[in-house]
């Protein structure tokens, strides 16, 4: 699968559980690639008024040097990478969402000298109605050396739709495709899919 830029795995079966409470939330979201034995698995705690939202995010992957769940340890020696993000939206009436999201613990010692690279991603997206199509624009950069690049860098520019196709009275096909484009690793995809 594709985010931000990245290929993070191939064809992927990816089950979300999340529940809110007046602005509070919390999400359990995991990825198996069925090509290999590939898993990740990361829980997120948030909070969102109005348009502010901010979240605190452990990402974990089995395909790393030491898988170990419970293995909290620094740098490379644990599979889990925590991220602290902040986005907001302006509304119905302009549907752009700015976001900043930073890793400040875990897995993120990239060989640039630094004991955490403090690994960022910043991104702007634009949401709206195409021929019955719910669409997005995104673009996302790298302020600095970490994960995404070796520097500022663009490394995603992603147009993307997604659309119910109706099969009958009573069931319609969930169906999304998205391009995407990371100039600073010069690489492009094409990944769609079904929601259920």
């Amino acid at each position: 699968y594709i985010w931000r830029g990245q290929q993070l795995g191939s064809v992927s079966i990816q089950p979300n559980l999340g529940i809110a409470y007046k602005g509070f939330s919390f999400g359990a979201w995991a990825s198996s690639d069925l090509t290999k034995m590939d898993l990740e698995l990361d829980f997120s705690v948030g909070y969102t008024v109005g348009g502010f939202s901010a979240v605190i995010t452990d990402y974990w992957f089995n395909y790393t040097a030491s898988p170990q769940y419970f293995n909290y340890q620094k740098d490379k020696n644990t599979a889990h990478t925590f991220e602290a993000g902040v986005s907001y939206n302006f509304g119905e009436s302009f549907p752009l969402t700015l976001s900043w999201y930073t890793n400040f613990a875990g897995a993120d010692n990239w060989g640039y000298g630094h004991s955490q690279d403090y690994s960022s991603y910043v991104e702007a997206s634009y949401g709206f109605m195409l021929w019955n199509t719910d669409m997005s624009v995104e673009l996302g950069l790298t302020p600095w050396e970490g994960a995404y690049s070796d520097g500022f860098d663009v490394v995603n520019i992603g147009v993307g739709g997604s659309r119910e196709i109706p099969l009958s009275d009573t069931f319609a096909l969930p169906l999304f495709a998205k391009v995407t484009f990371n100039p600073a690793a010069n690489r492009a995809y094409m990944s769609f899919g079904l929601t259920f």
